[in-house]
């Protein structure tokens, strides 16, 4: 039923629209603060760490400063909303494991990529004020902006605002999903472009980001073992398919993002098995 056009207006939909909402109402119930600790500190430093290994082979290869944004994305964004929150809920017994990597990565990695992404689009210079700029147009950007203010402030939403904005949030995983299967449809073979690339993606994404969230959770911070658990699922989570919906609306890299997606997902399930072996 739905053609190669309609992957594209799924992502503008999921983009413009739908993620827009449900970080507004995701963000407007979470207390920031209290989600602003040693989980945070983890993923953000787990992230770092597949930073400084990707970017500079990217680099070294002269890969475009947008494939390097989605191969960086693919290599470190976890899919902590899709398959993070049930498993933190269901397994973990604790939503807490998953909500820090959210918050993370929706209110300051993406809006940071997609920033980096526009400047590119553009032919703009990546300086400070061009990236605050590019965040001003960024529709995740300025919804993220409007959650934390929402719930720092303890401004309640009446109904007649909040339940239609939940309602399109609602929108966001559905909307990814399609457009994403509908792309595994007219993209070709998964594998069939980057397969290297996307080897080094995996390895990055299943093995040393969980190595590094494991060896900061268990000894730089001393944290119990069942905590060092969970937050070492969590950096094994795999990339997560916003990914691809960035690429696609960029129209960047999307074959890198749809087969990193494929890839670190299939792949993360003997992962996470063996992490509940070892660790739980």
């Amino acid at each position: 039923m739905l053609d190669r056009d309609s992957q594209r207006v799924l992502s503008r939909l999921v983009y413009f629209v739908a993620t827009p909402s449900l970080l507004v109402d995701l963000l407007a119930r979470t207390d920031v603060s209290d989600v602003l600790g040693v989980g945070f500190a983890i993923a953000g430093l787990s992230v770092l760490a597949v930073l400084v290994v990707y970017v500079p082979v990217a680099r070294r290869r002269g890969r475009s400063m947008s494939h390097i944004v989605i191969g960086a994305l693919s290599a470190s964004y976890a899919n902590g909303g899709y398959l993070g929150l049930p498993i933190a809920v269901y397994v973990l017994g604790d939503a807490a494991f998953a909500v820090p990597v959210m918050v993370l990565q929706l209110i300051v990695y993406a809006p940071l990529a997609l920033s980096m992404l526009d400047l590119e689009a553009t032919g703009r210079r990546p300086t400070l004020g061009a990236l605050a700029l590019s965040g001003v147009r960024n529709p995740v950007s300025v919804a993220a902006v409007c959650g934390v203010l929402i719930s720092v402030l303890g401004i309640h939403l009446p109904d007649i605002v909040g339940e239609p904005i939940k309602l399109l949030g609602g929108m966001a995983v559905p909307g990814a999903l399609l457009a994403y299967g509908v792309s595994l449809r007219f993209g070709g073979a998964i594998g069939t472009a980057h397969r290297r690339e996307i080897a080094v993606i995996a390895l990055l994404k299943l093995v040393w980001m969980p190595a590094v969230a494991y060896v900061l959770a268990r000894f730089a911070f001393g944290l119990e073992s069942h905590e060092v658990f969970g937050l070492t699922v969590m950096a094994a989570l795999p990339t997560a398919q916003n990914v691809f919906v960035y690429a696609s609306r960029f129209q960047r890299s999307e074959l890198l993002a749809r087969d990193s997606v494929a890839v670190t997902t299939l792949l993360s399930i003997p992962v996470l098995f063996g992490l509940a072996a070892v660790l739980a």
